[in-house]
């Protein structure tokens, strides 16, 4: 064998002995990595920038404020009861959670001169789909709409969002989602003290409906829409005719939550009707505790499409800007 010859038999030897090696190595797909400290500006797929760039850039709506009579409805609590708000069956609002006009006066505003991110998008649930989600691709969930939404919120609105891809419902890379909201308490609460020019966070989801429930749709500026639905923890369980405080969950933001929900839910009526569901109140508190201005929105459900839930981010991202920039734009 001359001299040549031993080079490329070595070369070869090397070759398969290192992906032999490989192939020995554990593999766990990128979709359950656990805990990813991954921090985004936009989405990165192929799949996911092909829908995002779908379509034309719709105009960004004015608010305008409501009348007084408008104001004297919502004073009312069974109108408030009946088209604003929907307790789950173990839960109960009370007339003295809501002070309409307290509520509405409430300063909600965010100061973007403050250098650093002004809002924090995380997803408790990271493995929520899509009914065309790409399995492979959690560009394609909600970390996909979670990008998009702070892509929207920094280029046309001005706001400086860090966005979070940690998964608190992977352990041992496996799908597990009870003790989410345990395990994504210490790490938000880390961002936010890393952070603290943070004022807002938003905990991104999408919902889980029943196999008969029709996709949750509107058309906003022609374009099939995903509906959305901002969630408020309570603290609180209704059961056998009592209220019972959760007193291990306490949520001290709770009237901030409320007064936020209420004006994003007023602004999104106003501007695009029927793109909102009701406010959902449940008994626990989620991850609505660490930071006064604190939203759990739920972009549609498991049988949306993703690009109806990327349509969703322009409307959204305009209502979350009319409450929380101090001129209302």
């Amino acid at each position: 064998m001359n001299k040549i010859s031993v080079i490329k038999y070595r070369a070869a030897l090397a070759i398969m002995l290192l992906c032999g090696a490989i192939m020995l190595l554990p593999h766990t797909p990128a979709i359950y990595r656990e805990h990813e400290a991954v921090f985004i500006k936009s989405a990165s797929t192929s799949k996911a920038s092909v829908a995002r760039a779908h379509g034309e850039t719709p105009p960004v709506p004015r608010f305008v404020p409501l009348s007084q009579s408008q104001i004297m409805r919502l004073s009312d609590f069974n109108y408030l009861t009946s088209n604003i708000f929907l307790a789950a069956p173990n839960t109960i609002l009370l007339e003295s959670d809501i002070d309409v006009q307290e509520l509405l006066n409430k300063d909600l505003s965010i100061d973007t001169t403050i250098e650093g991110s002004q809002i924090l998008i995380f997803h408790a649930h990271s493995m929520e789909m899509f009914e065309d989600s790409d399995p492979s691709d959690p560009m394609t969930g909600v970390f996909g709409v979670g990008a998009y939404l702070a892509e929207i919120l920094e280029e046309r609105h001005g706001i400086s969002v860090k966005h979070y891809m940690g998964r608190f419902d992977v352990v041992e890379g496996r799908p597990h989602r009870p003790g989410s909201y345990e395990r994504l308490e210490p790490v938000i609460k880390q961002i936010l003290a890393d952070n603290p020019s943070i004022q807002m966070v938003i905990d991104l989801h999408r919902d889980g409906v029943g196999p008969h429930v029709a996709p949750m749709v509107t058309y906003i500026n022609g374009k099939r829409t995903a509906r959305i639905m901002f969630v408020n923890g309570l603290s609180r369980q209704y059961r056998d005719g009592e209220i019972r405080p959760v007193q291990w969950l306490p949520n001290p933001y709770r009237r901030e939550n409320l007064a936020l929900s209420l004006n994003l839910q007023l602004v999104a009526n106003q501007l695009y009707p029927g793109l909102t569901r009701r406010i959902y109140l449940l008994p626990f508190r989620y991850s609505l505790h660490m930071t006064p201005l604190s939203i759990l929105l739920e972009v549609g459900a498991q049988n949306n499409t993703f690009q109806e839930a990327l349509n969703a981010m322009h409307p959204t991202a305009n209502i979350i800007a009319a409450v929380i920039l101090a001129d209302r734009a």
